[in-house]
């Protein structure tokens, strides 16, 4: 097959998120496994080219699109990446070079100016997303040549090329995949009124008027009309988007799914386990190699020590470190670490944890938390107070770093995902790579996650069912280590065995895309 990826990130050139894996990881193993794979993507200011080769420009120049009452000249330029061998057609244009982020301000860039406020998403989001879309779309009619089998779109930002590939002969027999990472509140890029939908698209009020979520224009509603196949990234996360009762958590796109009796096929996401593989130093990026899948943790508390002997007290470029551990030798082999690493933010939960941890420092005096993200101010002041009242016992890494990311995920015995709602999760699998047991809330798709069998789950997310669930698997560490030693094992092999990204792509992509092929 002939296939499109649209993206607006991707892991080693543009990363934001963990759309920036699922695009990788899809143009590499799909063409590994014999199909034409091109990426479409943006070149930002902070794009990557370490995995880039063959950059050429494409076409005669500028190429001139209709797009906000004005005329907006774009160009392409084509390349390989360097992992994969996969095509990439970049799209250059002056509002994507000039952004530092993939959807949200840097510091740096607020510094700068006052209003590009650090975290926040950029002024021009709408104007970006509408106009990549039509830029991808135009592309099939200057190379007719590379229209695809099928164009599959990652997320609300690139939902509305169906909308505009759909109208043009070139694709006529092209089928359209739109797939929904995110439907949480603030991830839909919708537009605000059809007035504003149409000042951005340019398409007839009519087709507008068809998407609505009250008064709001919704872009997956409008790849779903324009006839593209809606998926999401675990089957779990797909039957709550056709759930009527979930109006929060969907911002109220559940209902009008089921009303329409939307078809959302969910293919859980899977994670390329080469990339994280703790033994190889060179691939995991942590310090010391181990085995979690044939028992091997040496090395895993080797990295502990390294973290609590060298890393809290270095300077970690992109991060700002509060508080600290304390550990006395004489009790180092008693010590349990929590682990907590993802972006700070309401959505994961972060207000449970934090009301959670002061409970089980009290109660448990071996505990230590290490928490490491950035996302919500307040949230992140929270977690500084914190990590100041629990000197020693609490450490706050804010920012992000590759490596103590990493690192953080490696150390723990634990790993905490408190989230309100998780369209799939990733950290989960990380973690069970590393052998740190995840304890999650049961929602979407840390369901995967097999209850006292690769990590632990509850139910109703609460401090107080966080803070009683915490304590009874410190007390199983404490009391039978065994069994937590024996779930290690099982929870990394599974995870190796059953998420690799190619198994994910040949039992479940692959069947997927021949079905819907025109």
């Amino acid at each position: 097959m002939k296939i499109w990826i649209v993206s607006m990130e991707c892991a080693g050139i543009a990363e934001a998120g963990g759309v920036k894996n699922v695009s990788f990881s899809l143009c590499k193993e799909l063409m590994l496994l014999g199909h034409e794979i091109t990426l479409f993507i943006p070149i930002y200011k902070s794009t990557s080219f370490s995995l880039i080769k063959d950059v050429k420009d494409y076409g005669q120049g500028q190429v001139q699109i209709n797009h906000c009452g004005k005329t907006e000249s774009i160009s392409y330029s084509t390349a390989v990446c360097t992992q994969g061998n996969f095509n990439i057609v970049f799209i250059n244009h002056p509002s994507f070079a000039e952004k530092e982020g993939v959807y949200t301000y840097t510091a740096s860039e607020q510094e700068k100016n006052p209003e590009f406020i650090k975290g926040f998403g950029h002024k021009d989001t709408l104007f970006m997303d509408s106009l990549f879309s039509k830029a991808v779309s135009e592309y099939g009619k200057l190379n007719k040549e590379a229209v695809p089998d099928i164009i599959h779109c990652q997320d609300a930002s690139t939902a509305l090329v169906p909308c505009f590939a759909a109208k043009k002969s070139e694709y006529e027999k092209t089928a359209f995949v739109v797939t929904i990472h995110n439907a949480g509140p603030a991830y839909h890029h919708n537009f605000s009124s059809i007035g504003e939908a149409a000042w951005y698209t340019g398409l007839p009020e009519a087709e507008l008027g068809g998407a609505l979520n009250d008064s709001k224009v919704e872009p997956f509603l409008l790849a779903s009309n324009a006839g593209a196949h809606i998926t999401t990234v675990s089957e779990y996360y797909a039957k709550e988007l056709i759930d009527p009762f979930n109006i929060d958590v969907t911002e109220g796109l559940s209902p009008i799914f089921f009303k329409r009796y939307t078809n959302i096929k969910g293919i859980t996401n899977g994670i390329d386990f080469e990339r994280y593989n703790p033994a190889d130093k060179n691939e995991s990026l942590l310090p010391y190699e181990f085995n979690p899948e044939t028992g091997d943790l040496d090395g895993k508390y080797k990295c502990r020590d390294y973290c609590v002997n060298e890393l809290q007290y270095a300077n970690i470029p992109g991060v700002k470190t509060y508080g600290c551990i304390n550990v006395r030798p004489q009790e180092k082999d008693k010590q349990i670490f929590i682990s907590y690493h993802g972006r700070i933010t309401n959505q994961k939960g972060i207000s449970v944890l934090i009301n959670t941890i002061p409970a089980i420092l009290n109660n448990f005096e071996s505990v230590k938390f290490i928490v490491a993200g950035q996302g919500e101010l307040q949230l992140e002041q929270q977690l500084i107070e914190l990590s100041q009242r629990f000197n020693g016992k609490v450490i706050f890494l804010n920012g992000y770093n590759r490596e103590s990311a990493r690192l953080v995920n490696a150390i723990g015995d634990f790993i905490v995902l408190p989230s309100f709602f998780e369209p799939c999760g990733l950290e989960d699998f990380i973690s069970q790579i590393y052998g740190t047991l995840p304890v999650a809330n049961a929602t979407g798709g840390l369901n995967k996650i097999v209850d006292y069998e690769t990590g632990f789950l509850y139910h109703n997310n609460s401090p107080e069912n966080l803070i009683a669930k915490l304590s009874e698997v410190i007390s199983i560490k404490l009391y039978k280590p065994d069994l937590i030693k024996k779930m290690i094992t099982q929870a990394s092999t599974h995870v190796h065995q059953k998420y690799l990204w190619r198994n994910v792509i040949i039992n479940e992509y692959i069947p997927f895309f021949e079905s819907i092929l025109k």
